[in-house]
């Protein structure tokens, strides 16, 4: 190491530019290496992730299709017309069934025809088609030797010539079958669109690779974006035909008795890595270049210059410049011309850094008398909440004097609702609270003279938790307020807790009100997530919502994340806000007080 320390420093510099050059790409290259192991898995993963997508949306499709089908195959019409064998019952069912088919027909997007064989001889809308009308016939045939009444039979992929046009349809089946005694009826055949029941593969996949594909019950392509296989048995021979080595993935629908198989190639997997090679060889072009012109200029223009200026600090140094007001002021190269001016910032910050101590100091000052003036303040206040709960007491003794005992009831009520305010702990118990919450019920029940009944359901095991006092007032005051006046007719309000599986309690204060418009309903969420910032709002007279975000926040800071307020609502249909806090018992509670 001394060897090398006595070399020229210009030798020293090219000896660190070549280490500098072979470390720089040493990195790149297991930066490569890593990149393109990243990049190979990432696009597994989202080629698996886009299967999983498309496999949901089928299934979602597939779950209102059967909805739909088993609705059609239980309805009561339906029943009576396929058991009755009167004329006149006949006719009048069918006119039922043939509406209610027509109706559907209508409302559900996709749905190219839907045919009902009785095993009575009695049909509704066996079209007069040949191909479709035995497309039915075959579907039914092969229904009765279909072992599961209860779920719907999804014959798979058919394609139909109607007025010499190829068309592509999806039939589905379904037995109607009578509860008891057990017996088949009929039969439910559907013929959909390939649009209502696949997405549409070639917008879906714009940012994907490789094939996808739709097998039905049969194993033929239903929909895929390589339209040419549709309608055909998928054989991997003929997807690939460049003969590169490729990736099957597949995914079973077992309701639709059939799967989905994505087919790429290898190479799809490191689609991306050409631009990181890209970028490599930019920067090695441009960086080598650019290295040896800074090891030159460092050479030649800056390792004297700052000999030089740290000479000249030296000796200002010397002279004591640090205890004067002075600056370095140097004319010369301009390095030395910023290296000075970094020096002089360093004093400015310091000249700076002293006076914000001595600002933070006089502010804590200040802040440690205006909490004293608050102090004061807070004790001036106690007076009126005590001088109006004295009269209260008052005014209840003089209504049980004169028997007004409901107007006593309600006195007490009060009475109770403003001595829990004013006094105790911050923390009460869970069962506290609900006391409280019952007083503030009572005193609206009056209020409104019987407009909505009050159903609570608070499990006993749970009123020995603590939870900070005054959070489910004002949520019941925002459903009593916004939800349940406005309502014309008698309402219902619901309080309940419950404990979540993660050992936390979730109160829940739900009203059958007029609801929230959903501008309304999203601004209201939006300010929730706001988090501390309503505050700022409400200086600014911004506090319509001002309970809700006031439990919200005092949740949030008193137990931190996840804690706080959900809020959902419907239009005409109710509201309901849910309050999620930890289960935090009596004796746990005293325990962590002895450890503070």
């Amino acid at each position: 190491m001394d060897y090398f320390k006595r070399r020229p420093i210009k030798l020293q510099l090219l000896v660190i530019f070549i280490m500098f050059v072979a470390v720089v790409v040493s990195v790149m290259f297991v930066t490569y290496l890593q990149s393109q192991k990243m990049i190979y898995q990432k696009n597994q993963a989202y080629s698996i992730e886009l299967l999983d997508k498309i496999t949901q949306y089928i299934q979602s499709q597939i779950d209102t299709i059967d909805g739909l089908i088993i609705n059609t195959s239980y309805n009561a019409d339906v029943h009576q017309y396929l058991r009755t064998t009167e004329l006149l019952d006949k006719i009048d069912a069918f006119k039922k069934v043939d509406t209610y088919i027509t109706t559907v027909s209508q409302l559900e997007n996709g749905i190219v025809d839907m045919t009902i064989i009785g095993e009575n001889g009695n049909n509704v809308n066996l079209m007069y088609h040949r191909q479709k009308k035995k497309v039915v016939l075959d579907t039914v045939e092969e229904m009765k030797n279909y072992d599961s009444p209860l779920k719907p039979y999804y014959a798979g992929f058919k394609e139909i010539v109607e007025s010499g046009i190829q068309k592509h349809y999806f039939v589905i089946g379904s037995k109607i079958s009578n509860t008891f005694p057990r017996s088949t009826l009929g039969y439910l055949v559907v013929i959909l669109d390939l649009d209502s029941l696949f997405p549409k593969f070639n917008t879906m996949l714009s940012s994907g690779f490789g094939s996808f594909y739709v097998l039905d019950r049969n194993g033929i392509v239903s929909s895929s974006n390589d339209a040419r296989l549709i309608g055909q048995r998928l054989e991997l021979d003929t997807v690939d035909a460049r003969q590169e080595p490729y990736i099957v993935q597949t995914m079973e629908l077992r309701d639709l008795q059939g799967k989905i198989v994505n087919v790429y190639s290898k190479r799809d997997l490191f689609r991306g890595l050409e631009k990181v090679r890209a970028v490599y060889g930019w920067i090695m072009a441009v960086c080598i270049p650019v290295l040896l012109a800074l090891l030159w200029v460092i050479s030649r223009n800056i390792l004297e210059p700052m000999k030089s200026f740290m000479r000249f600090i030296q000796v200002q140094k010397v002279k004591n410049i640090y205890h004067g007001q002075e600056r370095i002021q140097l004319v010369g190269y301009n390095e030395i011309m910023v290296m000075a001016d970094k020096f002089n910032g360093m004093l400015d910050e310091i000249d700076q850094l002293t006076d914000e101590v001595v600002a933070s100091k006089t502010r804590i000052m200040s802040l440690g008398l205006l909490k004293k003036q608050a102090e004061l303040a807070f004790l001036k206040q106690q007076v009126n909440p005590h001088f109006l709960y004295n009269t209260l007491e008052s005014l209840k003794a003089m209504a049980g004097e004169t028997g007004a005992m409901e107007v006593r009831e309600m006195i007490v009520a009060l009475g109770k609702l403003l001595r829990y305010s004013i006094k105790g702990q911050d923390e009460v118990t869970l069962g506290k609270e609900l006391d409280i919450a019952k007083a503030y019920l009572k005193l609206q029940q009056f209020r409104f003279a019987g407009r909505f009944d009050v159903h609570i359901a608070f499990p006993e095991a749970l009123l020995n938790n603590r939870v900070i006092k005054m959070v489910l007032q004002p949520i019941l005051e925002n459903a009593i307020t916004h939800g349940l006046e406005s309502r014309m007719e008698k309402g219902n309000l619901w309080l309940s807790a419950r404990a979540t599986p993660g050992g936390d309690i979730v109160l829940s204060v739900q009203d059958d009100g007029i609801g929230i418009p959903g501008e309304k309903l999203a601004l209201i969420q939006a300010e929730i997530a706001a988090g501390e910032e309503f505050l700022s709002r409400m200086h600014e007279g911004d506090n319509a919502h001002l309970g809700i975000l006031n439990v919200h926040n005092r949740l949030r800071s008193a137990y931190g994340e996840p804690y706080g307020l959900i809020i959902s609502s419907e239009p005409n249909a109710g509201t309901e806000v849910e309050l999620l806090l930890p289960q935090r018992t009596e004796d746990s509670y005293v325990e962590s007080a002895a450890h503070r």
